[in-house]
């Protein structure tokens, strides 16, 4: 996997956005979620909070090693709610993601390209007042070593600018390592060779 391929960004707080177009408001509403089921629990709050809107249209990408993208139309004319709020989340390469743009009707009909550009612009604005975090696709590689190896295992844990999710201290060390994708293989065949480190199950 390649390093542009392991990375992705996603944000941590919600955010909201607005565009105005000939009577119409649209509110645009970005959120973290991980799966489809917290996506639902936050569209029907929001469903609840917005209750006399007319359209409650949405985009979700979630699970960065697979991802899945789901787009709602929400009675709106095919492709001109839900794709374009899905390509907005796709051109921040926004991933673990939800956005709902909810409409109200300002009694004039917009036409397909006055939706497509509404929709659109009310998740480009929601994105523009939230702040991406850079995240990466990461393994979790687990080593046991001895005290004599401790000196070693931390220099190339500074080296290869590897994260340490736990350290564990009995008889022998344990450390449970974070590392990128792209760069676990090399890691993990760099532990490998020293015959001092056992490298532990993950699952």
């Amino acid at each position: 996997m390649s390093e542009v391929s392991d990375q992705y960004y996603s944000v941590e707080l919600p955010s909201k956005g607005v565009f105005k177009s000939k009577g119409s408001k649209f509110y645009g509403y970005l959120f973290h979620c991980e799966d489809e089921e917290s996506f639902k629990v936050q569209l029907d709050f929001i469903k609840t909070q917005e209750s006399s809107a007319r359209h409650y249209c949405w985009a979700l990408r979630i699970d960065p090693e697979a991802i899945l993208e789901r787009s709602s139309d929400d009675g709106e004319p095919a492709h001109t709610a839900g794709t374009p709020i899905l390509r907005a989340l796709l051109s921040h390469n926004l991933v673990n993601i939800g956005c709902v743009v909810v409409r109200y009707f300002g009694g004039t009909k917009l036409g397909v390209p006055g939706l497509i550009e509404a929709y659109g612009k009310a998740a480009e604005d929601a994105i523009g007042e939230n702040i991406r975090v850079k995240k990466w696709l990461t393994e979790k590689l687990i080593l046991q070593f001895s005290y004599d190896q401790l000196s070693y295992v931390e220099r190339m844990v500074k080296q290869a600018d590897l994260h340490v999710i736990e350290r564990k201290q009995g008889l022998s060390l344990t450390y449970t390592l974070e590392v990128v994708q792209s760069q676990y293989e090399e890691i993990k065949d760099h532990f490998e060779k020293n015959h001092h480190i056992t490298l532990l199950p993950s699952g």
